[in-house]
C-alpha cells in the first residue's frame, strides 16, 4: 500500500495524495493472545513468500468468489449528472469495512497525520489482509490500521495478523493506530488486468501485492473514503428499461446496441459520481421502468440519450409520471468504481 502506487486510472492520484490532518485515530490494545510465542511467524528480511494461487484449490475458490468475470476488467459506459461516465464492474460486495495492517515509519511529510506522529507506509512491505473473497466477512473495503516499526525492525517480512502479534512481542513494532479511513481494494487473481483507458488493452494495469495468512495475494486499489461514509445508505444506480423490455444494457442483452464493436455500453444512471459528498464506489441497483424515449439503443451512441441524469426520473422528489413508470430496488449492492475525470494538467 505504497503512497506512490497509482490509482487504477491514467487520471488518478497516488493512493494517499493527502495528509489526514486532524484525523481521529485510536490506539488499539496489542492483539497479543496468551498463546506460546511463535518466532517462526516473523520471516527474515528477503524471505520469499509463496503465492496463494499456486494451490489449484485455492485458485479455484478465489476465482469463484472474487466477483470478476474473466481476467480482463474493462471500462463500461453509463451516465451521471448529464455526462457519460466510465466505470469498472467488480461485482457484489459488502460495504462493511474490515481491518488491514500496514507497516509504517515516522516521516516529516507523512501521508498519515496522527496524535502519535506522521507516518508513511514502508515502500517495500505490502499491506496485510486477514480475509479474501470466499472467507466469511470478506469485504473489499479495508479499515486502515497502522503499525509503526521500531529501531529493532530490520526488514523482517510479516505476512499475517498472527505474525504481527509476534512482531509486537519481539519489539519490532509498537502499538497500532487505527485511522478512520476505508480503502476499496478488491482481491483478484494475479493475472487480472484493469483497463485504464476505454477500449485500450495496452493501458491495462497489473494488480498490487498483499500478504494473507502467510501467502501472497493480489488487489486493485480505488477510492479512499472516511469510514463513516460507508455506514450511510449506498447511492442508487438506476438500470433503465422500457415497460416489458430488457435493461438498456449491452451486457444484459448481449447485443451491440451502439454498433461500436463492444458489449460495454448501458443507459444506467448513477445518482452519485466522484466529487459528490455521498460517492463511495458502492451502489444499490434499482430497476427503473421508464416511458418510451430516444435511449442508446435508438440513438446508436453511448454518449447520447434522452435520460442522462438520475434526477430526470423525479419531479419534486417523487417519481415523474412523464418519465417513470416504476422503480424496483433489487436489494443488490455492487462495487462499481467510476473512473475519475482527468485534471487540467492530465488533460493537457
Amino acid at each position: 500500500m505504497n503512497p506512490r502506487t497509482p490509482h487504477p486510472s491514467a487520471y488518478a492520484r497516488a493512493l494517499f495524495p493527502f495528509v489526514l490532518a486532524g484525523a481521529l485515530v485510536a490506539c488499539l490494545d496489542p492483539l497479543v493472545s496468551d498463546e506460546v510465542a511463535r518466532p517462526d511467524l516473523v520471516l527474515p528480511a528477503g524471505s520469499e513468500v509463496p503465492d496463494l494461487t499456486d494451490d489449484p484449490n485455492a485458485r479455484a475458490a478465489l476465482d469463484r468468489a472474487d466477483g470478476v468475470d474473466g481476467d480482463y476488467i474493462p471500462l463500461r459506459s453509463a451516465f451521471a449528472h448529464g455526462e457519460r461516465v466510465w466505470y469498472w464492474d467488480l461485482g457484489p460486495a459488502s460495504p462493511a469495512p474490515i481491518p488491514l495492517y500496514m507497516l509504517v515509519e515516522e516521516a516529516e511529510q507523512g501521508a498519515f497525520e496522527t496524535p502519535q506522529g506522521r507516518f508513511n507506509p514502508l515502500s517495500d512491505h505490502p499491506p496485510i489482509f486477514d480475509a479474501i473473497p470466499g472467507d466469511p466477512g470478506y469485504s473489499p473495503w479495508w479499515l486502515v490500521v497502522l503499525w509503526p516499526v521500531t529501531e529493532r525492525f530490520a526488514g523482517e517480512v510479516i505476512t499475517s495478523f498472527a505474525a504481527m502479534d509476534e512482531a509486537f512481542r519481539q519489539g519490532l513494532v509498537r502499538g497500532s493506530v487505527t485511522v478512520p479511513l476505508a480503502i476499496n481494494c478488491p482481491v483478484v487473481l494475479p493475472e487480472a488486468r484493469l483497463e485504464a483507458e476505454p477500449g485500450d488493452a495496452s493501458s491495462a494495469l497489473t494488480p498490487n501485492i498483499a500478504y494473507y495468512k502467510g501467502s501472497r495475494v493480489y488487489y486493485f486499489s480505488f477510492s479512499a473514503v472516511p469510514v463513516d461514509a460507508l455506514a450511510v445508505a449506498t447511492p442508487p444506480v438506476y438500470r433503465l428499461r422500457r415497460e416489458g423490455g430488457e435493461p438498456l444494457s449491452e451486457a444484459e442483452r448481449g447485443v451491440d446496441m451502439t454498433r461500436d464493436g463492444d458489449l460495454l455500453d448501458s443507459n444506467d444512471l448513477f445518482a452519485a459520481a466522484p466529487g459528490d459528498p455521498d460517492y463511495t464506489d458502492m451502489v444499490s441497483v434499482v430497476d427503473a421502468v421508464v416511458t418510451d424515449g430516444e435511449f442508446i439503443d435508438r440513438s446508436g451512441s453511448d454518449a447520447t440519450s434522452d435520460l442522462m441524469r438520475a434526477a430526470d426520473l423525479f419531479s419534486d422528489g417523487a417519481p415523474d409520471p412523464d418519465r417513470t413508470i416504476a422503480l424496483h430496488p433489487l436489494g443488490t449492492v455492487l462495487n462499481l468504481p467510476i473512473r475519475p475525470p482527468p485534471t487540467d494538467t492530465e488533460a493537457r
